[in-house]
């Protein structure tokens, strides 16, 4: 269910709006908002947001409601670095600040999947960045192109477009993200040492499911005896609760975000086990490429 948090956030714009609201947010959370409330006539908003990639799925349960969604991208560190597209060609489709940062594509073999990406790093050239970076991974990749596509962004001589955008290192759900470090001892410690079997038994898969959210699997090998899903659930939530994690688990739990999923966890094409699988995209790719 959708966080009663969200359900108001949902109706407060409704009773707000003029002619347009601009209401800002992660894409999970504003997908959410469109898909649970759909009896909201959301005409007329705009959600505007970022956090995670605004996959097809998302956009779609978005524009169902009569809204509009724009993206946005940029990082901590950099600061914006896309604007959205007013004629794209997707729902990810982002002009390059050019004056801002310089953002530039280099293939990287992803650690462990045999597979490599077009990743980006970026520059930053303004003294209002909050950080000095000189082609700083960003641990991003996706399409970058030169294109015309005839919006005003293009007559001020931005011509560069980004889209498509995905990690290959981060965890991403409900706009946050967690690196492979963050979980791996709960993974490999906490889990085994609770409903037994070995580290090999059990991994975390970012998907999407059948209404467009980001889902966080916890994938438990078939072999381990586990009459009681939501026990694992909590127990990864339970361990999640200290450091930087805490703020995650808590959104993760309201929001209802991680699942169980009874399977075998993935391998890379390598033959290489990961704790983490990151990308539905690179999961693919691995399995087409055994």
């Amino acid at each position: 269910m959708a966080s009663s948090a969200i359900v108001y956030r949902a109706r407060w714009v409704i009773r707000a709006r003029g002619d347009r609201i601009e209401d800002g947010g992660v894409v999970c959370a504003a997908g959410r908002v469109a898909a649970r409330e759909r009896g909201l006539d959301l005409t007329g908003v705009t959600f505007r947001g970022g956090g995670e990639p605004p996959t097809p799925g998302k956009v779609a349960a978005i524009e169902a409601t009569g809204a509009r969604w724009v993206p946005n991208y940029g990082t901590t560190e950099s600061g914006q670095i896309g604007a959205p597209c007013a004629a794209p060609l997707d729902g990810n489709d982002l002009h390059v600040l050019k004056d801002r940062v310089a953002l530039v594509q280099r293939p990287y073999e992803v650690p462990g999947w045999g597979l490599s990406v077009g990743a980006f790093f970026v520059t930053t050239l303004t003294p209002a960045s909050p950080k000095l970076m000189l082609n700083a991974g960003i641990d991003d990749y996706g399409v970058l192109e030169e294109r015309a596509c005839g919006c005003p962004f293009e007559e001020f001589g931005y011509t560069q477009h980004v889209r498509e955008i995905r990690s290959f290192s981060k965890l991403t759900g409900e706009g946050l993200t967690l690196l492979e470090t963050d979980l791996v001892s709960i993974l490999e410690q906490v889990l085994p040492g609770r409903f037994g079997g070995s580290p090999l038994d059990y991994q975390l898969l970012e998907e999407e499911d059948e209404e467009g959210r980001t889902r966080l699997s916890l994938v438990v090998s078939p072999r381990i005896d586990l009459p009681d899903e939501q026990a694992a659930i909590r127990a990864v939530l339970d361990a999640s609760r200290t450091g930087r994690r805490a703020f995650a688990a808590a959104v993760w739990e309201q929001a209802g975000s991680l699942r169980v999923r009874r399977m075998e966890p993935v391998w890379s094409a390598g033959g290489k086990f990961l704790p983490l699988c990151v990308s539905e995209r690179l999961k693919r790719a691995a399995a087409g490429r055994r």
